[in-house]
């Protein structure tokens, strides 16, 4: 892995369709690329491996970089935080489920669900909310991510 300070890596969040990629792998047809810097065409700078939850295979998502400033795209699918394996959409349901019932989904692996409740707890304290439902909403309707 590359430590150099000067290249900067960035995530983008396209939609893509994860069945056809889940079928289709390394030569899924991505789009062009343009750094928002110096608005030129990125070149392909290979392939990075992630897991997610609606598929036990890997997804081989593309990576671009700048040939002038030297930047690194990412491209990540859609309603996906960065590092988290679940959607968007389903941290939320699986934390409303929490929230209203006072449990979690049968058959939820409970430590995942409690490291989703927790960094949203912090996140509540932080912005001082009383109604954690309400502000779960909240930061659904926003996608705001709660994980460090």
């Amino acid at each position: 892995m590359n430590t150099d300070p000067s290249i900067i890596h960035m995530i983008l969040s396209i939609k893509i369709t994860l069945r056809e990629l889940s079928k289709t792998g390394k030569t899924y047809k991505w789009d062009k690329c343009f750094c928002e810097d110096c608005q030129r065409n990125m070149w392909g700078h290979g392939y990075v491996g992630r897991y997610l939850e609606v598929e036990p295979n890997v997804f081989f998502f593309k990576r671009y970089r700048c040939p002038c400033c030297s930047s690194v795209v990412t491209v990540r699918p859609e309603g996906y935080w960065p590092r988290i394996r679940s959607s968007i959409l389903v941290i939320y349901q699986t934390l409303k489920s929490k929230l209203r019932l006072g449990s979690w989904p049968k058959a939820f692996p409970r430590q995942r669900g409690q490291h989703w409740l927790n960094g949203f707890v912090s996140l509540a304290r932080m912005e001082m909310k009383e109604n954690l439902s309400s502000f779960l909403d909240h930061c659904q309707s926003k996608e705001l991510p709660f994980f460090p």
